[in-house]
């Protein structure tokens, strides 16, 4: 179990809280204790919103969820989505109506049932104690942790301790009588204060025995301590009030509220927040300056806050605040926040409406209104004048401040209105805008054409530059240098100096901010603010304001005092800081940043764009004022309050078209995943609308995606992989969380994405390519068989040509000069010449007769090479007496048919050879492998050949050069070496591929090859 007999362990854990509580104080830094309960920013979500009604019970965990315990369940709340929450392991929960929580610092959640049931929650998992674990079976009021390691529970039948997983009933042995345990409570010093049905102890850290504090007691509800350590309770009976404080009467703590409350709470301002059991909530911000008073139901010391003003339910149970300084509250209709919004609403009468801003002398601004008596109104109050007039334009000058209306003009004698001026013109509805001249008269625009001066007792209509409708001036305002600047619909300014000079400032010179409701004077440069934006003008050039956000509908300007500029405008209110302004105004590249302060930090409405003008004013002590069409705000520039504690990130699980998977350890999806929604979150409570997430899946994204406000990320069609997904996150403030969350995530792969299957593809299209290429080269081979086919028959002819006509012929010839020779007498020198010349005939005639043969003695297509060498050998050695060896295996009787022949061709031209010129005794032929490549080989020991004859081949003579052709033909080579004497050696090398081109990689294998 989490909780162990450890004090070290403990007292870590204790510091480990300090160090929370210290940051939950930077968190807020206003002091809240000034402002009334109204001015809080206040939220409400009802079973509408899906907010669980009947809540009994609240507790933030160290993850920063909201949990609240109801009459039917658990739920928590990340500030967006409430969500039932059921334990995945280790069973459902015992019992449903919840009686208490408590979330120890170091995580978890206790849950406290009725009917004697307790639970541990971490996680997605509970670990459940009843009956057989010591519990009394009775309603747990409340549950806590002690700083040395001891966890206790408030029963109806007493106290109980948890001492290893077994609960032990205490309480007469450890000195706290009575029989009922009705609350308990840890103060800061790590007492455990308890309740019982007769007396009120606390059992100091590490003890064994409870001192009591006092007997006077009732049915207590709760405990609580204040900031002075003492300590009050909600008492059944008698109301809230405070009961012990040790050195001093506690009745001088403060009040005692005449109310049934089940819940109270010390904020870390010391404000004491009572909810009600009927009166809805009841705060008192100094209990101390309330010391001794009584206070009912109907009494108005202590702030009320009901109903009718928003809250859900008058009837509040629960009250706790978080680690961000929010108060929330349950009730029988659902969930309510108080939160302190940096703006500062101001407490205007209901039902006013056109409010009209001016700096006060005396502090605080003059509000004047439509429809409702004059205020003075400060930050935190504000007071009435006798003086129901409606005021439509206000302004103020070093000589008075000026107020404007349908009934005349008035200025400010004090905190008393004194008519000026009646209207120069009658039945009119008000004023547009005024100034005064600096010299004891005043201008106004009143939605005629031109402007009114009043001086020397008399309205003055002063006639303006001719300009678009010659309408009246929408703002006015006078520049050190007493020019009176008047803005216009339609980018117009009109300056006039004390001359009476009028100089118009236009579109043709830049200006582009449409109608112009906004002027600042801002040393020598004039700032002008519109429907369309800023532009900033000095020397009269026009100069553009570049943001980094698109403002619109600016009606109002300031400056604070450390030189920052705030506009109004109708995406709210916004902040430029002056370094920013600057850099701008250097770089014209540089946009400026922008921070925007909107309806979630308490501005009501949208600023004015007609009337009233200006929307914006900084008051004498420094505070910004800020009039919108439903109220007027304020703010101290040099105290916005900011979060400061980043938001803890979660990730609750992913959805695909598979189900849903919890994010419990590393989620394994199914194969062909389409579509995955990882659904995450973070619990900054504050403002979880502006809570900023980005994200990236590690082995997908190359980079952090931002999401912006969403809670989800999407990925479709995910392939098969190993993944993480990883998120963080920003509050408001952009305070972010860089640790944040991950989520390993495994995708399955289809059986057509795993490894053997793209090897399975990947040899059956191999041997899809290898078919192919059989194919065609069986395709190849029929084709040259055919060219073979061709060729041979071509030989054939000429063969048949030669025979049959030119050696028939020359044969013809032969015997007519042999006829011709015979009649020539013997021993005529003729005749032997003749002789001589038939018999150079008959030797030609021998060779055309050898080479005739050659053209028609080829291998037919079924003859193998090894049996035609064989037959070649055989017909040499029988007509010419010279032994022929052949040594050519069988396995070449698969060979390429045209290979066969070129080899066959080089053979019977090497043997040839070696018969008819080099007088050989011995020819050896072999054909055989080596390696990669069919070596046919050659050899004779004749007499060789002639270097000269081998280098540049026998005049006339082709044999030589025609091996060498018939090798390179088939993509071979041919080698002939000789010496004369020395025989002579013909090696050809072709290719394996070449000469077998069917696939002979298994004929490596055989015996021979």
């Amino acid at each position: 179990m989490r909780f162990k007999h450890a004090i070290a362990a403990m007292r870590a854990v204790a510091l480990a809280l300090a160090g929370w509580v210290a940051l939950m104080g930077a968190a807020w830094a206003t002091d809240t204790r000034d402002r009334a309960i109204g001015q809080f920013y206040h939220t409400a979500w009802t079973v509408r919103e899906g907010a669980p009604g009947q809540v009994t019970a609240l507790a933030q965990t160290a993850d920063g969820y909201l949990w609240l315990g109801t009459q039917t369940g658990l739920y928590r709340f990340d500030g967006v989505h409430f969500e039932r929450y059921r334990p995945r392991t280790g069973g459902d929960f015992p019992a449903s109506t919840v009686a208490s929580l408590y979330a120890p610092p170091d995580g978890g959640l206790w849950v406290g049932f009725r009917y004697g049931f307790a639970s541990f929650v971490e996680g997605d998992k509970a670990t459940h104690y009843g009956a057989s674990s010591g519990l009394p079976t009775a309603t747990i009021y409340a549950i806590a942790g002690t700083p040395d390691g001891r966890l206790w529970g408030a029963t109806f039948n007493g106290l109980v301790e948890l001492r290893g997983n077994h609960w032990t009933l205490v309480g007469t042995e450890m000195g706290l009588p009575g029989n009922r345990a009705r609350n308990l409570s840890v103060d800061r010093e790590g007492r455990l204060w308890v309740a019982s049905d007769v007396a009120l102890g606390w059992l100091p850290p590490g003890g064994d025995h409870f001192v009591i504090a006092t007997r006077d007691v009732g049915k207590i509800n709760r405990i609580a301590e204040a900031p002075d350590g003492t300590v009050w309770v909600a008492d059944v009976d008698r109301g809230v009030l405070p009961v012990w404080n040790g050195t001093s009467d506690p009745a001088e703590a403060g009040p005692t509220l005449r109310l049934s409350s089940s819940g109270l709470l010390f904020d870390r301002d010391g404000a004491l927040w009572v909810p009600s059991q009927g009166e809805g909530m009841r705060r008192v911000p100094r209990v101390d300056a309330l010391a001794r008073q009584v206070i009912d139901t109907e009494g108005t010391a202590a702030q009320r806050f009901v109903e009718r003003d928003g809250l859900t339910s008058d009837y509040i149970t629960a009250v706790i605040q978080d680690r961000e300084g929010n108060i929330w509250v349950g009730g029988s209709r659902g969930l309510d926040r108080f939160r302190a919004s940096r703006l500062l609403p101001a407490p205007t009468p209901s039902g006013a409406t056109d409010f009209a801003i001016v700096p006060a002398t005396a502090g605080g601004i003059w509000v004047g209104t439509k429809n409702r008596p004059l205020m003075h109104v400060r930050a935190l109050g504000a007071t009435t004048v006798a003086f129901p007039q409606a005021i439509t334009a206000a302004a103020r000058d070093a000589q008075t401040t000026w107020l404007g209306g349908p009934n005349g003009v008035w200025t400010m004698d004090g905190d008393t209105p004194r008519p000026f001026a009646t209207l120069p013109v009658e039945d009119f509805t008000g004023v547009q805008a005024i100034v005064g001249d600096g010299h004891g008269g005043v201008w106004v625009s009143i939605n005629r054409p031109g402007v009114y001066h009043y001086s020397q007792g008399a309205w003055h209509r002063e006639l303006l530059p001719a300009v678009a409708n010659d309408p009246s001036p929408l703002v006015l305002v006078r520049d050190r240098a007493s020019r009176l600047w008047m803005g216009f619909a339609r980018d117009t300014i009109i300056v006039r100096d004390e001359a009476g000079r009028d100089t118009v400032l236009g579109g043709r010179d830049g200006l582009d901010v449409g109608n112009v409701t906004a002027l600042l004077p801002d040393g020598d440069t004039m700032w002008v603010g519109g429907e369309r934006g800023i532009d900033l003008v000095e020397g009269g050039r026009v100069q553009p304001l570049p943001l980094q956000m698109d403002v619109r509908g600016v009606s109002g300007i300031v400056r604070d005092r450390n030189g920052d500029y705030w506009a109004n405008a109708s995406q709210g209110i916004v902040r430029l800081l002056g370094s920013d302004v600057a850099h701008a105004r250097r770089d014209r590249d540089f946009r400026v940043p922008a921070m925007l302060f909107d309806s979630l930090d308490g501005l009501p409405g949208t600023p004015a764009q007609f009337r009233p003008l200006p929307t914006a004013v900084a008051a004498d002590d420094g505070r910004l004022w800020f009039a919108t069409t439903s109220g007027v705000v304020s703010i101290d520039p040099e105290d916005v309050p900011r979060n400061t504690l980043p938001p803890p990130v979660s990730i609750r699980g992913i959805a695909t078209d598979s189900g849903w998977f919890d994010a419990a350890g590393r989620v394994r999806l199914p194969a062909k995943t389409e579509r995955l929604r990882i659904v995450y979150t973070a619990t900054s409570l504050s403002m979880p609308e502006r809570v900023r997430f980005r994200y990236r899946m590690d082995g997908i994204d190359t980079r952090w995606r931002d999401a912006g406000t969403d809670r989800e990320a999407v990925y479709t069609d995910p392939p098969p992989g190993h993944y993480v997904f990883r998120v963080t996150a920003a509050n408001e403030d952009g305070v972010w969380n860089e640790q944040g969350a991950s989520l390993g995530i495994d995708v399955a792969p289809a059986f057509y994405q795993t490894a053997w299957f793209a090897v399975i593809v990947a040899v059956l299209v191999a041997a899809v390519i290898w078919l192919l290429v059989l194919m065609r080269m069986r395709r190849i081979e029929a084709q040259l068989r055919e060219r073979l086919h061709e060729r041979h028959a071509e030989r054939e002819r000429i063969a048949r040509e030669l025979h049959d006509t030119l050696l028939q012929s020359i044969q013809g010839l032969m015997m007519r000069f042999q006829a011709v020779a015979n009649r020539v007498p013997p021993a005529d020198p003729l005749r032997t010449s003749m002789e001589r010349a038939l018999d150079r005939a008959e030797l030609a005639i021998v060779e055309a007769r050898d080479r005739v043969r050659d053209l028609r003695d080829h291998l037919g297509d079924a003859v193998p090479l090894d049996i035609g060498l064989v037959e070649l050998a055989r017909a040499y050695a029988e007509e010419h007496a010279v032994p022929v060896i052949v040594d050519a295996p069988p396995i070449w009787r698969a060979m390429d048919p045209l290979a066969r022949d070129e080899l066959y061709g080089i053979a019977r031209e090497a043997v040839h050879n070696a018969v008819a010129h080099a007088e050989a005794s011995r020819i050896d032929v072999t054909l055989h492998r080596d390696g990669t490549e069919v070596v046919l080989h050659i050899y004779d020991d004749g007499r060789g050949i002639e270097p000269q004859i081998l280098a540049a081949g026998r005049p006339g003579h082709w044999g030589l050069r025609g091996m060498q052709e018939r090798a390179e033909n088939i993509g071979g080579k041919a080698s002939i070496t000789s010496e004369p004497g020395g025989g002579t050696h013909v090696v050809i090398r072709v290719p394996l591929a070449r000469v077998m081109p069917a696939p002979a990689w298994w004929r490596r294998w055989l015996p021979g090859t």
